[in-house]
């Protein structure tokens, strides 16, 4: 059992249950859609970490549901705050983010995974965290700006960590995937 991963990933559970508390899916669908995927893979990886054998059954599962975290926490955070201020439109064009997804799904079910593919969910990260940094600007909200750093240094500082600290950069990860939900429910809630 790894400690650790079950205290990241208990953490990512209790901003996703926050998350689903603070938000409806009547007014907040894509928000409440994001917590409820965040809550479902956390709580995948906590049965992992307990699990009293280390088995591998679970580990394509966990694999396909990381990989569907890291493409669409931060779009549809941004299709959220794009609804919420005056340029609603955008979050039509943070809609077609969801199209590497679809191709990263296809690759890794049936193993036909590409580099291509890698390169593409990067370019949409890198895409979706410019645009909430745009938003940030225009709105004068710095709540945005920080979900835009802590989503950037979720993806390429827990590789620069895990280089240096082996095993760290998935608990970085998981922390910033929890922070992102906490710091979009806190941001959609009180403004």
């Amino acid at each position: 059992m790894s400690y650790g991963e079950a205290f990241f990933n208990i953490l990512l559970i209790a901003a996703c249950c926050y998350a689903m508390y603070s938000l409806t899916p009547a007014d907040n669908p894509y928000g409440y859609v994001a917590a409820a995927f965040c809550f479902v893979h956390g709580f995948l990886d906590l049965l992992q970490a307990f699990a009293a054998e280390e088995s591998d059954e679970c580990s394509p599962i966990l694999v396909l549901s990381a990989s569907i975290i890291a493409a669409i926490l931060l779009p549809l955070a941004n299709i959220e705050f794009y609804l919420k201020s005056d340029m609603s439109g955008v979050a039509l064009v943070h809609m077609m983010s969801f199209i590497p997804l679809l191709y990263d799904m296809l690759g890794k079910m049936c193993d036909d995974w590409d580099a291509a593919t890698d390169t593409l969910n990067e370019l949409v990260l890198t895409g979706n965290v410019l645009s909430i940094s745009f938003l940030a600007v225009q709105t004068g909200n710095p709540m945005y700006g920080g979900i835009a750093a802590i989503a950037f240094f979720g993806r390429y500082g827990s590789e620069l960590i895990d280089k240096f600290v082996d095993g760290l950069g998935p608990y970085i990860s998981t922390l910033s995937n929890a922070a992102v939900i906490g710091l979009m429910t806190y941001s959609l809630t009180q403004g």
